[in-house]
């Protein structure tokens, strides 16, 4: 090697050694300057690639970081790693065909790749191809009992086909994933397996998003009602919400009261053997702060023609999997005699149609219960909005993907979980379109001035 190739691969080496120390501690997109400075000097270098990616993909960049993994494999076109984060930035963007060519590859390359089987198993879910999914977890639990990943998905599988007495107990197997995004939290009192409880202190904590402290509050009063003191720890915008009798709720971040057992809230339907049969589903079971009723009632009148609300995306970005493109719903607007009004958070570039908004005045989710309560109709998609709405009764309209998360289940116009909801599932991976134009269908026999009774 020239001696002048010989000082630039010492040179990017060094450089991307740097990189590695930034991207340890947390500062990624100055590693990604450290990496293309790295790959400017030797561009044949697979690490740095790799790397590069890893930093696009933790910034949410996922069509660069994709551009950089094929550079990648162009160069490198048998690297097992490059292919298997090449198969999750497709992942990211909802291209689960070509993300299961990707994690079909690594596999080929390297077929004791246990996380590419597991995530290959992740692509055949939301293709609808539950057997295969299944098969993935299985060959993997088989050389890997302990693959905490594997069981997760498992778990999911189990739990959205309704076998829940199985599925709950692989639902545990979250505290071991790997990024899961709630915290061990490691408290020196015990944590409740179900043994008797009359007398004691037992400290609730909520896990997860807003939406899963919605959906599975329902059980603190059962909890309450065996006879503990219960100190439930919420989500502080959810706080206002959690006035139930024999509940002391706590919000995160606040000092917690003295307690002798802890419970994470996502224990507690396996802790009461819940199947899909025995799901406590009797709603409402929040209520709105009443001192808030009022103000929402001056913002939400009664003009006698049909109060919708509409929530199109998921998250705080437009996520494909779980967001509505909002030029879809132009259908919508054809609906005659309707008052339209966002219940649309985070990311709302623009209204999709004419609409009052009224999220401005939103304070926390006692306001959005307090504005729910003045309307007929919620339509939203997989959101906290449609799991705040089902636990007030609420009658609601859920648009829902091809492979929906877990609690939705599968083949079923409604929910278990929630009397008032009713389910429109996409037809097909991405068929957005097809759900809204029967949302459409069915809003326009609600809308009509001689039917204005409550939707079902």
């Amino acid at each position: 090697m020239p001696s002048h190739q010989n000082a630039a691969t010492i040179t990017s080496q060094t450089i991307h050694a740097l990189g590695m120390t930034l991207l340890q501690a947390g500062k990624v997109n100055e590693a990604a300057f450290q990496f293309r400075k790295a790959l400017s000097l030797a561009p044949g270098f697979t690490d740095a690639y790799l790397c590069l990616g890893h930093c696009l993909h933790l910034a949410g960049r996922f069509d660069e970081a994709l551009e950089v993994y094929d550079r990648a494999l162009r160069i490198s076109p048998d690297s097992a790693p490059l292919w298997n984060n090449r198969g999750n930035a497709l992942l990211e963007l909802c291209r689960y065909n070509d993300a299961a060519e990707s994690f079909s590859r690594t596999l080929e390359l390297a077929p004791d790749f246990h996380d590419a089987r597991v995530t290959l198993g992740t692509c055949y879910q939301a293709l609808g191809q539950f057997a295969k999914a299944q098969a993935a977890c299985e060959a993997v639990l088989r050389v890997d009992p302990n693959h905490a990943e594997a069981h997760w998905n498992r778990a999911l599988l189990l739990l959205l086909h309704g076998d829940y007495h199985e599925g709950w107990r692989e639902y545990e197997w979250r505290w071991l994933k790997r990024n899961f995004t709630s915290p061990l939290r490691d408290f020196a009192q015990p944590r409740w397996q179900g043994e008797p409880i009359g007398g004691k202190t037992l400290l609730i904590h909520a896990e997860q998003g807003f939406g899963d402290t919605l959906q599975f509050c329902r059980y603190v009063p059962l909890v309450a009602a065996l006879g503990a003191r219960v100190v439930f720890e919420c989500h502080p915008p959810l706080a206002s919400l959690m006035n139930m009798v024999g509940v002391w709720a706590v919000p995160m971040g606040e000092p917690l009261p003295s307690f002798d057992l802890h419970v994470p809230l996502l224990s507690l339907p396996m802790i009461f053997g819940t199947s899909v049969e025995t799901i406590p589903a009797e709603v409402p079971y929040l209520t709105p702060p009443a001192d808030r009723l009022p103000f929402w009632r001056s913002l939400v009148p009664d003009e006698g023609r049909l109060k919708v609300a509409l929530c199109w995306a998921g998250k705080s970005y437009p996520d494909p999997g779980r967001s509505c493109p909002p030029e879809l719903l132009a259908p919508l607007a054809a609906v005659e005699h309707i008052s339209w009004y966002s219940l649309q958070f985070g990311w709302k570039e623009a209204l999709p149609l004419p609409m009052a908004d009224p999220t401005g005045h939103v304070r926390d989710f006692g306001d959005t219960a307090a504005l729910i309560a003045q309307l007929d109709l919620i339509i939203t998609v997989d959101t906290a909005v449609a799991h705040l709405a089902g636990a007030l009764g609420k009658p609601t309209w859920v648009m829902l993907p091809y492979a929906p998360d877990w609690r939705w289940m599968t083949g079923r116009e409604d929910s278990p979980w929630y009397p008032s909801l009713r389910l429109f599932r996409q037809a097909r991976p991405g068929s957005w379109r097809e759900a809204v134009q029967r949302v459409a269908h069915a809003l326009e026999s609600r809308a009509r001035p001689a039917r204005l009774a409550p939707a079902d």
